[in-house]
Order: C-alpha cells, then sequence, then structure tokens
C-alpha cells in the first residue's frame, strides 16, 4: 500500500503531466492557422475589420486582390491603417509581418510599421514598437517582419498593428505609393513561456 507521501507525490507528477501536457497544446496550436490574431490579414471587403486614417484606405486597383493603400504621391501626405480591438499579453511578444508589399519607385515619404500597446478601453497608450520601412528596395512582393514584447504592464489589455507614413514629397512623376496586400499577427512561441511559468506556479503552490 502506499503510504501519504506516495500518494502525495503521485498527484503532484499526474498535475505536471498535465501541465506539460497543456502547454504542447499551445505549442502546436501556435504553429496553425489558429495562431493568426488579425482579422481580414489579407484587406478584403474594403478592409472589413480595419480603420484608416489620412491618405490611407482600402482598395482593389490590381484586379480582385485587396490591399491597404498608403498614397504618398503628394507634399506633405501622412495617413496609416491599424486593427483595434486585439486582445494583448503583458510581457509576450509578437510577430508582425507584412508578406506581400509593393513600394512603387518613386516613393518618398517616412513609412514605418509596428505595435502600440492600450489599456482595456483600447485609447489610453501604454507604450508602442515601431520600426522604419526602407525604401530602399521597390517593387512587388516585398516583405518586412518585427517582432516586439509587450510592456510588462498589468494594464496592458490591447495590441494594435500599425502600419503608416507622413513626410510626403512628391516630384509629380506618379509611381510614388506604397500598397500591402498580405499581414499576419501572431504570438511567437517564445511567449509560451508565460503559460509555463503559470503551470510551474500552479504546481508549486500544489507541492
Amino acid at each position: 500500500m502506499f503510504n501519504r507521501r506516495e500518494i502525495e507525490m503521485t498527484r503532484v507528477s499526474r498535475f505536471a503531466t498535465m501541465a506539460l501536457s497543456a502547454v504542447a497544446v499551445l505549442s502546436m496550436g501556435t504553429g496553425s492557422a489558429s495562431a493568426e490574431l488579425l482579422t481580414n490579414p489579407g484587406f478584403e471587403s474594403g478592409g472589413a475589420g480595419w480603420g484608416s486614417f489620412g491618405a490611407a484606405g482600402f482598395h482593389d486597383f490590381f484586379g480582385g486582390n485587396g490591399h491597404a493603400s498608403f498614397f504618398s504621391d503628394g507634399n506633405g501626405n501622412w495617413g496609416g491603417v491599424f486593427q483595434a480591438g486585439i486582445a494583448g499579453t503583458p510581457g509576450a511578444t509578437y510577430q508582425f509581418d507584412l508578406t506581400d508589399v509593393r513600394i512603387e519607385a518613386n516613393t518618398n515619404a517616412n513609412y514605418r510599421f509596428g505595435l502600440e500597446y492600450y489599456q482595456a478601453d483600447d485609447t489610453t497608450k501604454i507604450g508602442e514598437t515601431i520600426d522604419p520601412i526602407s525604401l530602399a528596395v521597390t517593387g512587388d512582393g516585398l516583405s518586412f517582419s518585427m517582432s516586439a514584447t509587450a510592456p510588462n504592464d498589468p494594464l496592458l489589455a490591447i495590441v494594435r498593428p500599425i502600419i503608416l507614413f507622413d513626410n510626403a514629397v512628391s516630384a509629380g512623376q506618379g509611381q510614388e505609393n506604397v500598397f500591402v496586400f498580405d499581414a499576419s499577427l501572431t504570438p511567437e512561441p517564445a511567449s509560451l513561456g508565460l503559460c509555463v511559468v503559470g503551470a510551474l506556479g500552479l504546481l508549486g503552490r500544489r507541492r
């Protein structure tokens, strides 16, 4: 027969196995399509799920391929697109990709993309991580990636992807705009460590 200590150790062992199994399931889920956090990552249906401001919007200029449009063909133009309402986790790391971008040959503006962090009201901003978009290479099928770790602030509740530009300088030659056809926002696998820490914390309390 088992003594009290052996029974307790068996319970702890079973709990540890369950915790590790849960983490394994989360790991598999992160690599699947279900890990995508964006609504309408392909900017279809007039940018459903997205918002825009300034000289930016959502169009289909290229035959059945919806996209976000950034009109830097006017001096001083500025604008951007963003997606609100995405639940964020303090301290989690996110990958934001622009996976199909057209930069026209004469584009001259300050382009950048990244993540903003907000409280639950989706209005009170906590911080941001914004990276530049290089205009050194122009053409079609370009891609840009960035990763960012959200502030470890207990008030953080929303992560907002944003693509924006300003300070446009136009030479009046045409071909001065940028179009983004596809984007993706996913939690990085390393952020599953937050789940592991939580599971180990529960295990410690059981001990």
